[in-house]
């Protein structure tokens, strides 16, 4: 995925441009791999949690630690084509974040049967929403993030993002994009995947639930930043 990455962003902006590889917590070679990339390209960057503090956290690590005008993140499990991330970054004139959705989403059927309830839960007590809120293919305009503090730890952290940056008067745009089988590696918050079956870990809805409703209290109260 770096290596993609590295490869599409000179198409696109030449020289001017860094990954961060955020390690959140991994015990793999996550980390070790990536220290290896960064000694043949200081563009490529690693920043490590110690522990596994969460998928919200760690994209809000590689916000806080961006250095340029624009920011995108994507998942690392190769799921995505990274060569549409041309397709978002010509439509960044037009918005300050351009949100992708998956055309056909290659998940299990269990997993396209929760996105389906989430993205209806998050209508439901919003009144409003986004399609396919948590694809991991989003552009930012980095200046957004100074007055966009989000506070999810979570996958809220997609729908929370989107919602505060909306109601604050930024331009949101979504298009489509392709969608891959997940080739290798596990869902961290999935304790079974295979073919049509995938079970969420009860911790993992528990945790989403509970910080939906507290974005939510704190959009009522009027204190989200």
């Amino acid at each position: 995925m770096v290596s993609r990455a590295q490869k599409v962003l000179g198409e696109i902006v030449e020289s001017n441009w860094e990954i961060i590889v955020v390690d959140d917590g991994s015990t793999d070679s996550t980390a070790s791999i990536t220290r290896s990339m960064s000694e043949i390209d200081s563009r490529v960057r690693l920043v490590s949690h110690k522990d596994n503090l969460g998928f919200g956290r760690a994209v809000r690590t590689g916000i806080e630690n961006s250095r340029k005008e624009w920011i995108f993140y994507t998942d690392c499990d190769g799921q995505f084509n990274l060569d549409e991330l041309k397709l978002v970054w010509a439509r960044r004139k037009e918005a300050d974040i351009v949100s992708a959705y998956r055309r056909e989403r290659k998940d299990p059927g269990m997993r396209l049967g929760y996105s389906l309830l989430w993205n209806t839960l998050t209508i439901m007590l919003f009144l409003r929403g986004f399609k396919d809120v948590d694809s991991s293919f989003k552009l930012y305009r980095a200046s957004i993030f100074e007055y966009l503090k989000p506070e999810s730890t979570c996958g809220v952290i997609d729908f929370e993002i989107l919602t505060m940056a909306r109601d604050k008067g930024y331009r949101v745009i979504q298009l489509p994009v392709s969608h891959y089988k997940r080739r290798a590696g596990t869902v961290s918050f999935e304790s079974v995947r295979s073919g049509f079956i995938a079970f969420v870990k009860f911790n993992a809805i528990y945790e989403m639930f509970q910080q939906l409703f507290a974005f939510r209290i704190r959009s009522w109260r009027g204190i989200s930043r």
